[in-house]
């Protein structure tokens, strides 16, 4: 029997959090991981929900959908979770935003100021723990204890895969990632994105098969 065509959902670059109109809290995500997991999802003649906070990097093969602020990504991904078979986060989400977004541009007239943030939804942390018969796959960027980190978040987040990377892989062509499931480790070592794009491709469409035909995911 002729297997479906898989949908991925793939989420990618960073978000930005207004202070005011601005200035903002965000991070030095490129978006260059997010554009090779979805080139390679295409290349597997898969269909590819892109959805991506402020980037430069974008192919024109890609139907997009721009987000700027986690709010935005959450709601978009809330949005298309359902029609999606495999679900990869490759977005570097800012953790925070500010209680309060002001209209105006803030004047320097202190000689300190304090902002108050408040938590953004957990968006891959959501996906994981309402799946059905999905794979739900996300990264983790630590600055230390980088595997140890990393299954924290597989386990707590309830993902099916976890893609741990370091600092040095932020804007790069090239990193040393290793690809996590309750199987191990596969160390990938300074190896071009797309090379790692199309490795993590393959392991969550092998996992999704296991689902489709009843078998552990593992």
């Amino acid at each position: 029997m002729k297997s479906k065509k898989l949908t991925f959902l793939i989420l990618s670059g960073p978000t930005k959090e207004y202070i005011d109109p601005v200035r903002f809290i965000s991070n030095e995500s490129s978006g260059k991981m997010g554009n090779a997991l979805a080139q390679a999802a295409l290349k597997r003649k898969c269909d590819v929900i892109f959805i991506s906070g402020p980037s430069s990097v974008f192919s024109n093969n890609i139907k997009l959908i721009k987000v700027t602020t986690a709010l935005e990504m959450f709601k978009e991904a809330k949005l298309n979770f359902k029609k999606a078979d495999i679900v990869i986060s490759a977005a570097a989400i800012t953790d925070y935003c500010p209680v309060i977004t002001y209209k105006r541009k803030i004047k320097k007239n202190k000689a300190e100021m304090l902002i108050k943030l408040k938590r953004n939804p957990d968006i891959i942390g959501y996906c994981g723990k309402n799946k059905k018969n999905q794979v739900v796959a996300g990264f983790a960027l630590e600055t230390e204890n980088l595997i140890d980190n990393a299954r924290l978040k597989l386990k707590s987040k309830k993902l099916d895969l976890i893609t741990a990377n370091g600092k040095e892989s932020l804007g790069s062509d090239s990193a040393t990632m290793y690809i996590i499931n309750v199987d191990g480790v596969l160390e990938i070592k300074n190896k071009n994105k797309k090379i790692i794009a199309e490795k993590i491709i393959g392991e969550t469409i092998r996992m999704f098969k296991n689902i489709e035909s009843g078998k552990k995911i593992s």
